[in-house]
């Protein structure tokens, strides 16, 4: 037979309930696997509503290949791009869009879009949370600017989920 807790316990619990919630949170260092499970999904769906087939790579914040999704009727290379836009933006520290302008003859890095596995097309973002670069995501299926828009869309359905992650530190 179930019995009630004294109120001097119901209130201990409540107590002690309130003192675990007021804890701050760890700083997220890190993207766990089901954050890049996430952030992959999120991007199919916006995919799939824009009638897109695309790749989406997923890179940790050193460059490294954690996740990898390629939807059906993806061009194949798309493949590539996708993980060259997520090496890029995590390497660079910023979007691969951007990375375009200053790869321009006469701009500052010249030349650099010759270097192996560097991207400087539309769809690649870094990953930022609280100044700390986290990882980086790579689009690619459609144009530079379909890429973009779906990688922007992207993080930002994962603040609405998770926590907040930006393209800018």
């Amino acid at each position: 037979m179930l019995t009630q807790q004294p109120p001097a316990l119901r209130d201990l619990d409540g107590w002690i309930a309130q003192a675990i919630a007021a804890q701050p949170q760890p700083e997220r260092k890190a993207l766990t696997v089901a954050d890049f499970a996430l952030l992959a999904q999120l991007a199919q769906e916006t995919a799939f509503a824009m009638h897109l087939a695309i790749v989406v790579s997923l890179v940790y914040a050193h460059g490294h290949p954690r996740y990898f999704v390629s939807m059906n009727n993806a061009l194949l290379v798309s493949h590539r791009l996708a993980g060259q836009k997520a090496y890029s933006a995590v390497a660079l520290r910023m979007p691969t869009h951007e990375l375009a302008e200053q790869v321009q003859p006469g701009a500052p890095l010249f030349g650099l879009q010759q270097q192996a596995d560097i991207c400087a097309v539309g769809g690649g973002l870094p990953c930022w949370h609280q100044g700390h670069l986290l990882g980086g995501i790579g689009i690619s299926g459609g144009t530079a600017e379909e890429d973009v828009a779906i990688a922007r869309h992207v993080l930002h359905q994962f603040t609405q989920q998770r926590f907040s992650l930006s393209p800018f530190a």
